[in-house]
């Protein structure tokens, strides 16, 4: 097993930043064997919690950061973006029903197709997670 991290500031090009990181440590784990598909997929679920990061917690407030873990295994990937609190108080990430001409609002519904399973860090942590599973050989 692998586990990396990296805290980033909350600015928009610290997306991209993170994204890099992402990838490097899924490609660079000595046991990975993830497909290139998961490795594209955990690239795009790190973009989507990174900005909604930015738009909706105090980690997009000047001077605030964002952190990101992640672990690797035999079995897959698992991903944590650590937040700031939330900017509305009782605010918990959750699917919407984004209207088609909308610009924003579809970012969880990606990481909710894309990734095995999401979800909320724990009550006492600010923050999402994501699992990527690959299929294990017999």
């Amino acid at each position: 097993m692998s586990v990396s991290f990296a805290a980033f500031p909350g600015l928009p090009h610290s997306v991209a930043a993170a994204r890099r990181f992402v990838t490097g440590a899924i490609r660079l784990c000595p046991h990975s064997t993830a497909p290139a598909e998961v490795v594209d997929r955990a690239e795009l679920i790190t973009s989507e919690l990174c900005t909604n990061a930015l738009r909706h917690t105090r980690s997009g407030d000047p001077g605030q950061t964002f952190t990101v873990w992640i672990r690797v295994d035999e079995h897959g990937v698992r991903g944590e973006v650590h937040t700031e609190p939330v900017r509305l108080p009782h605010a918990v990430p959750h699917l919407v029903d984004a209207h088609p001409f909308c610009e924003s609002g579809r970012g969880l519904f990606l990481v909710d197709q894309l990734a095995t399973k999401w979800g909320t860090l724990s009550p006492w942590e600010n923050g999402v997670y994501f699992l990527l599973a690959w299929p294990q050989p017999r």
